[in-house]
C-alpha cells in the first residue's frame, strides 16, 4: 500500500494537494494502489473530499480512525448528518464551549477561554485550551487533548488521551509520539510492503523517521525550492521546510523533486545520491499524438490573459495586476482574470479599484474545474518568484496558453522556452518596480510575436510530461524500492 502523508486538504487548496491529486490520478493509471492520509483535525473534510471527487475509502484521517474504529480504515467514513456548530457560554462569558458535528458523525467539542496577551497588555484572547472527540452515533468520548503554549515552536498538541481504542486507553505526551503510533498501526492494518509518500509535516517525518515501522519505505516529496542559499557552500541554508528532511537525508529510502533542474541543485549538496534522487513531475498533458505545427489550428490574438494562484503576498498577484495596467498603454483591449482565492482578496480589490481597472481586470474566485476554465482565455502570466514547478504553468501550456512569468526556480526555468512557449524574464525581491516593468516587457514581446507560431507549438514543447510518461515513472520508483 501506498499512503500519500499530508497535514490536511479543503475545498481551495495549495500546489501540494493539487500535486496528490495528480499523483492519485498517475496510480490509478498504472494499477498502484494508494490511500490519502491526514492528521491533522479537519472540520470540513468530506465536504472537501465531495467537491475533488475522492471516494470515501480512499480517505485515512488520523482523528477519525481514533474516533470510528479499526473498520473506518478500508470503508472510510460516508456523509451521514447535517454539518452543525453551536457555541455555549457560561454565565461569566469567560468560558465557552464550540461543538461541531461533521457530516462523518464525528463531535468535536472546543474549550475556550479568554485570558490576557502575553504580548500587549489589557488585550483578551480567546482560545482553545481542550478538544475532546465523540463519536455521535455512539455518544462515547474517544479522544481528549489539550493545546500548550512553546516558547519557540508556537502552540502544540500536548496529553493526548484514546479512550477504548481497540479496547485500551492509551496516553501521548506529544504529537510526534501520536504519530508514530498511528503510522505503526496502520501499516499493520496492510500487507506487503508499505509506502510513505510525506508531502507535507515535520511531525510527520519525526514520527517515522526514528521509529520506521517494518517492511517500510519512506519517500519524501519536496514540493518547492529547497534552498535558501548557498553562500556557504559547506554549509547552504535550506528552506524551513525542508530542513529536518535534508539534515536527515539518511533516514529516507527516496526524495523526489519535480524537475530535473532541481534534482542537479540537490546533487550539488548530496553528489552520492543519484539513485535516492528522483525527478518525476507533479502535473502533465493530456495523452494525444503530438505534432509540430507551423500554424495554429485556429488563428487567434492574444488579448486575454489568466492567472491562477492562491491569493498570497509571494505570488506577487498585484504586480501582475500593476504589469497588466501598464501594457495597456501600448495594448488597450487586452485584459486579465484572476482564480483563485486567499488573504489577499479584499487587497487585490482595492488596488483594482485605484488603478480604475476594474473594466478589464476581475477576481473570478475559487474554481474546481479549472481545466475547462483554461481554454477560455489567450495567454496565462505569473508573478511568482519561486516555483517547485508550476502546476499552473503546465495546466496552462496544455490548453495551448503562452506563458509570461519571471526566471524562477526550479519550474518555470524547465518547462518555458524563450520565445517558443512564453517569455521569461527577469526579477528583483527588493526592486517591485523592475520585476513589473520586465513583466511589462514580457507582456509586451508576446504581443508583438509571432502569435500563431508560439500558440502552434505551446503543447508540443512539453511533450515529454505526457500523462502516461509520469505515471509510469511514479510505477518504476514504487517497482524499485
Amino acid at each position: 500500500m501506498n499512503f500519500f502523508v499530508n497535514k490536511a486538504m479543503g475545498i481551495g487548496n495549495s500546489g501540494v494537494e493539487h500535486a496528490q491529486f495528480y499523483r492519485a490520478k498517475c496510480f490509478d493509471t498504472v494499477q498502484l494502489p494508494y490511500k490519502y492520509i491526514f492528521v491533522e483535525l479537519v472540520k470540513n473534510l468530506h465536504e472537501a473530499m465531495e467537491a475533488w471527487s475522492i471516494p470515501d475509502n480512499k480517505v485515512i484521517n488520523m482523528w477519525e480512525l481514533f474516533v470510528f474504529g479499526k473498520d473506518y480504515i478500508k470503508k472510510g467514513a460516508e456523509k451521514e448528518y447535517e454539518h452543525k456548530e453551536e457555541i455555549l457560554l457560561d454565565f461569566t462569558n469567560t468560558h465557552r464551549i464550540k461543538e461541531t458535528l461533521t457530516s462523518s458523525g464525528m463531535l468535536i467539542v472546543e474549550h475556550l477561554e479568554k485570558s490576557p496577551s502575553k504580548k500587549k497588555e489589557n488585550l483578551l484572547l480567546v482560545s482553545t485550551y481542550r478538544i475532546e472527540l465523540f463519536d455521535y452515533k455512539t455518544g462515547k468520548r474517544k479522544v481528549m487533548f489539550e493545546y500548550i503554549d512553546h516558547k519557540h515552536r508556537g502552540r502544540l498538541l500536548s496529553n493526548i488521551h484514546l479512550f477504548d481504542f481497540e479496547g485500551e486507553h492509551r496516553f501521548f505526551r506529544t504529537e510526534v509520539l501520536l504519530q508514530r503510533y498511528f503510522f505503526e498501526y496502520l501499516a499493520l492494518q496492510f500487507e506487503g510492503t508499505k509506502n510513505f509518500f510525506i508531502d507535507r509535516g515535520q511531525e510527520s517525518e519525526s514520527a517515522l523517521f526514528n521509529h520506521k515501522p517494518k517492511n517500510t519505505n519512506i519517500i519524501e516529496i519536496i514540493h518547492a525550492d529547497h534552498l535558501s542559499d548557498r553562500d556557504v557552500p559547506s554549509a547552504p541554508l535550506w528552506n524551513n521546510y525542508y530542513e529536518y528532511l535534508l539534515t536527515h537525508m539518511a533516514m529516507t529510502d527516496r526524495v523526489v523533486v519535480a524537475t530535473e533542474l532541481q534534482k542537479q541543485d540537490l546533487l550539488i549538496d548530496f553528489p552520492n545520491e543519484t539513485e535516492k534522487i528522483w525527478a518525476i513531475p507533479v502535473g502533465g498533458i493530456r495523452d494525444q499524438k503530438l505534432q509540430h505545427k507551423e500554424n495554429g489550428e485556429q488563428s487567434r490574438s492574444l488579448r486575454k490573459f489568466i492567472t491562477v494562484s492562491r491569493l498570497a503576498s509571494e505570488k506577487h498577484i498585484d504586480t501582475v495586476i500593476k504589469a497588466i495596467c501598464e501594457a495597456r498603454n501600448q495594448f488597450s483591449d487586452i485584459s486579465l482574470d484572476i482564480y483563485g482565492q486567499g488573504g489577499e482578496d479584499s487587497k487585490l480589490r482595492k488596488l483594482i479599484e485605484e488603478l480604475d481597472a476594474e473594466t478589464y481586470i476581475t477576481l473570478k474566485g475559487h474554481s474546481n474545474q479549472i481545466d475547462q476554465v483554461y481554454p477560455q482565455y489567450d495567454a496565462f502570466i505569473s508573478g511568482s518568484y519561486s516555483e517547485g514547478f508550476g502546476l499552473t504553468y503546465i495546466e496552462a501550456l496544455d490548453a495551448g496558453l503562452p506563458i509570461v512569468t519571471f526566471k524562477a526556480r526550479f519550474g518555470a526555468l524547465e518547462l518555458i522556452k524563450n520565445g517558443i512557449n512564453g517569455f521569461l524574464k527577469d526579477f528583483s525581491r527588493t526592486d517591485e518596480e523592475y520585476s513589473k516593468q520586465q513583466l511589462v516587457e514580457g507582456i509586451v514581446q508576446l504581443l508583438e510575436s509571432d502569435q500563431q507560431k508560439i500558440i502552434a507549438q505551446t503543447r508540443y514543447s512539453v511533450k515529454e510530461y505526457q500523462d502516461s510518461m509520469i505515471a509510469n515513472k511514479w510505477k518504476e520508483l514504487v517497482n524499485g524500492l
